[in-house]
């Protein structure tokens, strides 16, 4: 019995490629049986929801999660603005760093196993943040949200789908995308609740016991690194080793030197950086922008509710266009939009207009994240 490779061609958000080896099938084991692998259920349906969780627990590490503590953290330690927004900044850029070196310990250490030490930091890094008592304090649980947040729970999260499905990828990650537009419309009033009612310390708090005893608890259990884990292959689909088995191509593939010589390579990483900027600027000073027209934190949510929203319905018609259109011509209107909501937000003299720019900015990111 030979033994074959199919590749997992991951969408755009994850950062490489993923090969799990699977023994070919003999014509006559192509046939599923009753008692096969391939006609049981499939758990891969059970890995979407964990992937769910692992990119819902980002929240806290988010900047939609981290902006309604803003005016909290400048009262309580005496920060200006520019110096929480410094301190943000520096930390965000740091957990980026790292997130290399996390990607290489996934692929030692496996995602059950990473995810599991994700969980525990994370949760060990909400704790740390309710107990923060100055600059220092604060710029460490920065730190550790961001890092063990969007950083690892979004490889971990990309790597599940990407390992349990192939040609149902894309119907996966929709399904994962529509959930968290709604998380993004929700957990921020969610946010503003719990403040008022236990305060912000006691917010993270709550955050570390949704992570510590919900969240760590069903990972442990349930999560599997790969289909070949439970005899299953991805999708649930058996292949056989003849003409439905897909055969990995290079001709269109690059390395990152390669890359780097592309001029689409940096027009593509400077307008991502320029969109990352611009939209972590807008939603890290939400609450100051409403403040600034005499609103309040509660008013500022239905600019979040705008963005989840309209965010959600452009990756739905990008994703549509995206197979008609050149992808030059969806990164100029994503960008467009986005230029066109640093106008309207600044400018906005009603709380109806202000809403309105944070929903052109949700429409840009949408696009730009198909």
């Amino acid at each position: 019995m030979s033994t074959h490779t199919i590749e997992l061609n991951e969408r755009p958000a994850s950062p490489r490629r993923i090969a799990i080896p699977i023994r070919a099938l003999s014509d006559n084991e192509a046939t599923d049986s009753p008692g096969s692998a391939s006609a049981r259920w499939f758990y891969g349906w059970l890995m979407l929801p964990l992937a769910i969780a692992m990119m819902l627990a980002t929240s806290p590490g988010q900047t939609y999660g981290v902006s309604y503590f803003n005016e909290r953290f400048i009262a309580e330690f005496g920060l200006s603005n520019t110096t929480l927004s410094t301190t943000y900044m520096v930390a965000t850029l740091l957990a980026a760093a790292s997130l290399t070196f996390i990607g290489a310990l996934i692929d030692r250490h496996g995602t059950r196993r990473m995810a599991v030490i994700g969980f525990v930091a994370l949760t060990g890094g909400c704790v740390f943040a309710s107990r923060s008592n100055g600059l220092v304090t604060l710029f460490l649980s920065f730190l550790m949200l961001r890092t063990f947040g969007p950083g690892t729970m979004t490889l971990l999260a990309n790597h599940t789908l990407a390992a349990w499905f192939d040609r149902r990828l894309g119907l996966a990650t929709s399904i994962a995308q529509t959930v968290m537009a709604a998380a993004f419309a929700l957990i921020p009033a969610g946010i503003v609740l719990l403040i008022g009612e236990v305060g912000w310390r006691g917010t993270y708090l709550v955050f570390a016991g949704i992570f510590g005893l919900g969240f760590l608890p069903l990972v442990a259990i349930f999560l599997r690194s790969s289909p070949c884990e439970v005899g299953q292959v991805p999708d649930g689909v058996r292949y056989q080793a003849t003409s439905r088995q897909r055969t990995p191509t290079s001709e269109s593939e690059f390395t990152l030197a390669e890359a780097m010589h592309q001029q689409a390579y940096w027009i593509l990483l400077i307008s991502t950086a320029m969109w990352s900027l611009i939209g972590t600027g807008l939603v890290f000073h939400l609450v100051g922008v409403f403040q600034e027209q005499d609103f309040d934190a509660r008013d500022s949510t239905a600019a979040v509710i705008a963005v989840a929203w309209t965010m959600g319905l452009t990756q739905v018609i990008g994703g549509m266009l995206a197979d008609r259109l050149a992808m030059r011509w969806l990164l100029m209107t994503a960008m467009s939009l986005i230029a066109v909501a640093c106008v309207v937000v600044p400018y906005a003299t009603n709380l109806e207009t202000l809403v309105f720019g944070y929903g052109i900015y949700g429409c840009g990111q949408g696009i730009k994240t198909v």
